[in-house]
Parts: structure tokens; C-alpha cells; sequence
């Protein structure tokens, strides 16, 4: 029912609320002016009906020209005026002052109110006072002219006592748009204001990951290139610090990753393209990747992945999951630790699960490590990071519809799963 009204009243994105209220009244008006005219045939007033056909016709013709030429301004002046024409020759033909006009003439004026722009209260205001007071001054002076029109007490009474019904809810409808749309700007203001709050904590996040947490791995990469330009290529530790910059720039061009994205899906949001992909085909690339930061470490990273496994998945966003727990499972593991990435089937899910026999994880760690709250840390050989990996490899993951847990044993290890629906 509501999906009708809305379709006769306006969408609020495509009307304003004034529009929207002209329509309801124009709506209203069509049922109450179709009661009118047999009711005031029965009550013996046969110019009030004639009056009630023309509103009607003349009130609906308004309504296509507001509702669906997008003319309510002028849709709603003509009504105005028209509306006051009918009331005042209905006041001479139907009992003046003791016949239901004033009451029309109220509810007239609270719609007024309710329509019109500011600019114009006075000039609408000015017209209502004017038409209420010259019609009852007039009466008053010549009262041989307003014609005394019902045939009975119970006539008159019946007519008021409608016509006061009707004056009511035309103004309901009014108010009720009005306290509608009042609520609705309201959560609109907090809604906007609470995106603020959020857009200014992401920034001073940034800002702090960008001026701290990411200086100090580029600081160390420029302290490597200085000694391995100071250093001969025969020397044996020239090797070594080979492997070590090698490790800390795979490293910081992983933080510098999550952090534009991460930017990106708090800010602008991230769009996602999920279709079925090959697991092998897509994870394999990235653990290659991780397998000689592994070696540096001598840690061994293995990986067990049927090639005709298919996931529906974003390919981007899962090798970015993969990317960050596998560069976690090396940050925290010792020197001669294991790796092991498998796939296993949980119909009607794929579960990719990665072991590591590492440091593992506290209680206090673990009650934070997927939120913003996570705090970064340094690695078994001090690899820095900026406490947003797991934050985004949660988000992108309930983003693909899969789930992301893990297990974690201080100084055992950790295991973390990644479940995707089968494709």
C-alpha cells in the first residue's frame, strides 16, 4: 500500500516535502469532493454540488500538472485562488457565516502555511484574513444577500459536522508530513554527522600511519643502501643485507598497500567484482612472492592447493587477504619456523587455512586483532607494521560473503581461516 502512495504522492528524492503535502491534499481532496457531491444533493444544495464537481475536476487537473509536469508552484497559486473563489460563492449560497465555510477557510490557511515558501506567508496570509473578514463584514451589512439554504436544522448540522471532519484531515495530513520529513532530516543530520566523526578519525589515522609507522621502515631501507654502498660485494654479510632490505621492501610495499586501500574503502568505498576464480591460479602467484621473504628467515613456507578448486570471489581482494596473514605468519614466526598454506572442502565452502608454528597470540591480542583498536607491532626480527592487515583482510573477506577466525597459542602458533562459497 505504502509503494502506491508514494508513487501518487512522490518519491522524496524527486519532490520536495511542500510538493509531496499538495499532492496528499490533492489525493484526499478527489475522495472528500466525490462524497460532496451526493451529500450535499441529499442535504438539498445542489449549487455546494455543482461547486464540489468543479473543485474536483479543477483540483485533479492541478494534481497532473504538480505531480507529473513538476509544476507545483503554479499548480499550487491557481489552487489557492480557485479554492478561495469556490469557498466564497459557496458562502453566499449556503448559509454564510452559519454554514460550513469558515471552517473550509481554516483548514485552508494551515495548508497555506504548510506550502507555501516563507517569502509568500504574508501575501497567502493577507488573503485568507482578507476573504474571512470581507465575507463576514459583507454578511453583516447586507445579510438580505446570503441565501439560507438548508431545509432544516439537521441539515445544517449534518453539513458542519462534515465539513469538520474534512477540515481535520486535511490538516492531519499536513502535520504528519511535517513531522515526517522533521524526523527524517534529523537522522539525515546525525547520520552526516556521525560520517564526519568517522571521515576525521580515518584521517588521523592516516596521518599518524603515514608520518610514524611508515618512516620507519623506509628510514631502515635507506640505512641498508647506505651500508651495502659502503660494503664490498665479496664480503659474506653482503648477502645477508641483501636479503634483508629485500624482506623490508616487500614489507613496506605491503603497508603502503593496505594503506590505500584501506583509504579507499573508508572514504570513497571500494567497489567489488565477485565471479568465479581458480585458487591455484590466484593464490599461488602471491605465495611465491612470500616464499623467498620466507627464505631470508629460513622459514618454510608449503602450500597445498588442488588446481581445479573454484571460489566465488574479488581476485584482488582475496590475494590482498593472503598477502597480509601470510606476511603476519612470517613476521611472527622465528628463524626455521613452518608455513604451511592448504585448501579444504566444507561444502558449500572452500576453507583456505594458514598454520604457522610462531610466537602466537595473547588473550588481550587477540580480543582486537581484526579492529582499527589493533595496535601495530614489531615482528620476531622487528619487522613494523600499522595494525591495519587484519582490519581490511575482515572487511574484504565479509565483503566476498566468506568468513575469516583463526586459533592462536601463545608461543605455539596461530591458524587463521579464510571461507568462500564453492562456485
Amino acid at each position: 500500500m505504502n509503494k502506491y502512495w508514494y508513487y501518487l504522492t512522490g518519491l522524496n528524492q524527486e519532490f520536495s516535502l511542500e510538493s509531496r503535502i499538495f499532492h496528499s491534499f490533492c489525493i484526499v481532496a478527489f475522495f472528500i469532493l466525490t462524497l460532496c457531491v451526493p451529500l450535499n444533493i441529499i442535504l438539498g444544495l445542489p449549487i455546494s454540488a455543482v461547486l464540489a464537481v468543479v473543485a474536483l475536476i479543477t483540483q485533479a487537473g492541478l494534481y497532473y500538472l504538480s505531480r507529473f509536469k513538476h509544476k507545483t508552484q503554479i499548480s499550487l497559486w491557481l489552487s489557492i485562488f480557485i479554492i478561495h473563489t469556490i469557498i466564497i460563492i459557496n458562502y453566499f449560497f449556503n448559509s454564510g457565516i452559519q454554514g460550513p465555510s469558515f471552517l473550509l477557510l481554516i483548514a485552508i490557511f494551515f495548508l497555506v502555511i504548510s506550502l507555501s515558501k516563507p517569502k509568500e506567508y504574508w501575501f497567502f496570509i493577507s488573503l485568507n484574513l482578507i476573504v474571512a473578514s470581507g465575507l463576514a463584514l459583507f454578511e453583516y451589512l447586507n445579510p438580505e444577500l446570503v441565501e439560507k439554504s438548508y431545509m432544516g436544522r439537521g441539515f445544517q448540522f449534518g453539513d458542519i459536522i462534515s465539513t469538520y471532519f474534512i477540515s481535520v484531515l486535511t490538516i492531519l495530513i499536513g502535520l504528519r508530513y511535517i513531522k515526517k520529513n522533521y524526523y527524517i532530516s534529523q537522522g539525515l543530520l546525525e547520520t552526516k554527522a556521525a560520517d564526519l566523526e568517522r571521515i576525521n578519525s580515518t584521517k588521523n589515522k592516516l596521518f599518524t600511519i603515514v608520518s610514524h609507522d611508515l618512516r620507519a621502515p623506509l628510514a631502515t631501507v635507506r640505512s641498508y643502501l647506505e651500508i651495502l654502498s659502503q660494503l664490498d660485494p665479496a664480503k659474506e654479510n653482503w648477502q645477508e643485507i641483501q636479503s634483508d632490505l629485500i624482506e623490508m621492501t616487500q614489507n613496506t610495499d605491503n603497508m603502503l598497500s593496505n594503506i590505500l586501500m584501506w583509504s579507499a574503502s573508508q572514504m570513497e568505498g571500494i567497489s567489488i567484482n565477485r565471479k568465479p576464480i581458480l585458487l591455484a591460479n590466484t593464490l599461488i602467484p602471491v605465495i611465491r612472492v612470500f616464499q623467498s621473504i620466507a627464505n631470508a628467515k629460513q622459514i618454510a613456507l608449503s602450500f597445498e592447493i588442488d588446481p581445479g578448486l573454484k571460489v566465488l570471489a574479488d581476485e584482488n581482494m582475496l590475494q590482498l587477504v593472503i598477502r597480509n596473514i601470510l606476511s603476519n605468519a612470517i613476521k611472527f614466526t622465528n628463524n626455521g619456523g613452518n608455513i604451511q598454506l592448504k585448501v579444504e572442502s566444507d561444502y558449500p565452502n572452500y576453507v583456505i587455512k594458514i598454520s604457522d608454528n610462531g610466537i602466537g597470540m595473547t588473550d588481550q591480542i587477540k580480543d582486537s586483532i581484526f579492529s582499527l583498536k589493533a595496535e601495530s607491532s614489531f615482528g620476531t626480527k622487528n619487522e613494523k607494521g600499522v595494525g591495519l592487515g587484519l582490519n581490511l583482510s575482515k572487511e574484504f573477506t565479509d565483503m566476498q560473503g566468506g568468513r575469516i577466525w583463526f586459533e592462536s597459542t601463545f608461543g605455539k602458533g596461530s591458524t587463521f581461516y579464510i571461507s568462500l562459497p564453492i562456485a
